[in-house]
């Protein structure tokens, strides 16, 4: 099985958008001078009015200057949303949790036919509420589908099955996210590596963690090494496998990876980790 694609492997991970890319800018300036001139035409043929072809073309090639511009503005806007997102479902508290969730809900009506319910989604799970969830990823905008949004609801299906809590649905989310290659999108694969090292965080699984925590442990990324430290102290890897050569886990690093554990609720793993706190305090003091 191969292990997720690190920052180091992929150096531009963080510069593929989600949303807004040049085929959904393009698809969604289309429909919206396209509704303009249908809209104009019916108002001519209520008030019973001839027009030319060539009007409606003409027409056409004006609206889509302002409504490509505008539907930019909105893709860019919901680009920087589900990217809050995702960081919000990974490391953010309950309350950022919450917040997060409700304000999806007061979106403007045109904004709505572009926006993906993934984001808040993955919020929703990280509070354990799957139900509610599930529902948000029905009936999503065409115009928010298809790409690599197709991917990240990949990531969220797996999130899913993972929130089940049988070993089924840890086994299966396991796997799934193993076999999903890097988005080349920062928060995506970030919060796919979130879910997959708390599916193997919740199916104990030893010999997965010890897999996954080789790579993690010497990403130069310090999120990615913050899911080290948790399935290192999790499952003391650095005594189950004493052979390996590990780098030493900072007194910062273990303080974030508190943070972000009990930010989740995760108290048991809190406990681990302000244990190595504790041990590194208590050797501070002996010298």
């Amino acid at each position: 099985m191969s292990s997720p694609a690190s920052s180091a492997d992929v150096p531009a991970r963080g510069a593929r958008s989600l949303v807004a890319t040049p085929v959904r800018w393009a698809a969604g300036t289309v429909l919206l001078s396209t509704g303009v001139v249908l809209a104009w035409e019916a108002t001519l043929a209520i008030v019973h009015s001839a027009h030319s072809e060539w009007s409606s073309v003409g027409l056409f090639v004006l609206s889509a200057v302002p409504l490509g511009l505008l539907v930019l503005v909105i893709l860019r806007a919901e680009e920087a949303r589900l990217s809050s997102e995702l960081r919000t479902a990974r490391t953010g508290s309950p309350v950022l949790r919450a917040m997060a969730a409700q304000r999806r809900d007061r979106a403007p009506l045109v904004a709505r036919l572009f926006a993906t319910k993934l984001g808040v989604a993955a919020v929703l799970l990280a509070d354990g509420d799957a139900a509610t969830a599930r529902l948000q990823l029905h009936g999503a905008s065409p115009l928010a589908q298809g790409g690599r949004l197709d991917q990240l609801r990949a990531i969220v299906d797996a999130d899913l099955d993972r929130a089940t809590g049988t070993s089924a649905g840890l086994l299966r989310s396991t796997q799934q996210l193993r076999d999903l290659v890097s988005i080349g999108n920062r928060e995506a694969d970030l919060y796919r590596i979130h879910v997959l090292v708390k599916a193997v965080l919740e199916g104990g699984a030893t010999e997965a963690a010890l897999e996954l925590a080789q790579g993690l442990a010497v990403s130069s990324d310090p999120e990615e090494r913050l899911y080290a430290t948790w399935l290192r102290a999790w499952f003391d890897l650095d005594t189950v496998a004493s052979d390996l050569t590990w780098p030493p886990m900072e007194e910062g690093e273990l303080r974030l990876a508190s943070l972000v554990a009990r930010a989740h609720g995760a108290q048991s793993l809190v406990a681990e980790l302000e244990g190595r706190l504790a041990t590194i305090a208590r050797t501070a003091r002996e010298e």
